[in-house]
């Protein structure tokens, strides 16, 4: 059973939380009709939104969220059969779905406007892991993978500099040793620039085979439709190994 849009469904709940119930900036009637509107005339609210603290920062009172969330999330979904009388098990590898998932929801308390992808995997939303990959391993090591016997995911990418000597390597390679030392079961990486993925976007017969991993599977970049192009130019480029 495929969950979509974790970290959208985290930071909604910690905008909430944070902006109506502790700080009392904002009331329901407020949040939503900017929703409503797309924050259409609601940039202020919008920014408020986008101001509060995001999942994959090893942030702990957001990461408490994930953590309850994805539990709640987990056990609700064994609760039914499928077809043939089987146990239904929850999956976060989102294959690229969240993308089109996207395409149909409107704006959200995260700041994030309507008809945007939604965040893939267990992967912090686009652009908002700022505190590095260390980070971002720590929260995602906050919620229990093994209620996901389906799979998860974990998406990061790197600029290839880092990996310009054996000392970038090696960084790298603590980095997947703590991974698993954390109890995360599945991440997956591409090492390219934003730059490089934009020309390609731009000028396809130069970059035919520029591979990339996408969400739970590997695909020639040029050949991915320009919507899950953007949403991989869009995810954080990592420019440090800790």
């Amino acid at each position: 059973f495929l969950l979509v849009g974790f970290a959208d469904t985290i930071n909604a709940l910690a905008t909430v939380k944070k902006l109506i119930y502790d700080d009392k900036k904002l009331t329901w009637d407020e949040l939503l009709t900017a929703l409503d509107n797309n924050f259409e005339g609601y940039e202020q609210v919008r920014q408020m939104c986008l101001a509060v603290p995001k999942y994959g920062n090893d942030i702990p009172e957001v990461d408490e969220i994930a953590s309850e969330i994805t539990q709640f999330m987990a056990e609700e979904v064994r609760q039914y059969r499928g077809l043939l009388g089987g146990r239904c098990e929850p999956m976060t590898s989102a294959v690229s779905v969240h993308v089109a998932h996207g395409s149909y929801i409107g704006a959200l308390p995260t700041g994030r406007k309507a008809w945007q992808p939604l965040s893939d995997g267990l992967s912090p939303m686009q652009g908002t892991d700022t505190q590095g990959p260390t980070a971002t391993l720590k929260s995602v090591s906050k919620i229990n993978h093994q209620l996901f016997p389906a799979g998860t995911l974990l998406n990061m990418k790197f600029d290839p500099s880092l990996f310009n000597d054996e000392r970038g390597t090696g960084s790298f390679m603590n980095l997947i040793k703590s991974m698993c030392d954390l109890g995360i079961y599945h991440s997956q990486y591409n090492v390219v620039s934003p730059e490089i993925l934009m020309d390609a976007q731009k000028y396809p017969e130069k970059h035919r085979d520029l591979l990339v991993r996408v969400a739970g599977y590997s695909a020639y970049f040029v050949e991915l439709g320009k919507e899950v192009q953007d949403d991989i130019i869009s995810r954080t480029t990592l420019k440090r190994l800790i």
